[in-house]
């Protein structure tokens, strides 16, 4: 066996395992993007409901006793518990559901897998190609993956 066709192999091994980390991606996608809607939608849910009482208490305080310093306290009263009560329920939500730190364990992974492409095609440009790299390369790409995906409660075979 010549030295290009165990490249040829090692390369075609390697493309086989980041196919496997995208083919397996996508079959998660459904779970995946109902973690990052379920994280997301109570925070802005918080927020757009307590922005809109706290618009009505304004309008209230405005129109009862049209004081203009009261009026200015409602307003940054209003927009500071707004603000407040939306971190906690974003911090509740993103223990309870993890989609933020989902979705940078992914750009982890994006990131590993952009590595191992990358160094398949440095490999195949070159005269001297470093196969232990790209398979090292790989490899980490795969415990990425493999740990990302376990971390965010999906069940992934080795």
């Amino acid at each position: 066996m010549t030295t290009n066709d165990s490249l040829a192999e090692s390369i075609a091994l390697q493309q086989e395992l980041i196919a496997t980390i995208k083919e397996q991606s996508r079959q998660m996608s459904g779970r995946a993007t109902w973690m990052i809607v379920r994280t997301f939608s109570a925070p802005l849910s918080t927020f757009v409901i307590t922005a809109a009482l706290g618009a009505y208490a304004r309008d209230y305080v405005a129109l009862t006793f049209q004081d203009g310093s009261l009026n200015l306290l409602t307003t940054i009263s209003t927009w500071l518990a707004t603000l407040v009560l939306t971190y906690q329920v974003w911090r509740w939500s993103e223990r309870r559901f993890g989609g933020v730190a989902f979705i940078g364990r992914l750009f982890g992974v994006s990131q590993a897998v952009l590595r191992v492409e990358e160094a398949i095609q440095r490999a195949q440009q070159s005269e001297q190609p470093d196969v232990a790299e790209i398979e090292t390369l790989a490899q980490n790409a795969w415990q990425t993956y493999v740990q990302a995906m376990r971390a965010s409660g999906f069940a992934v075979d080795e």
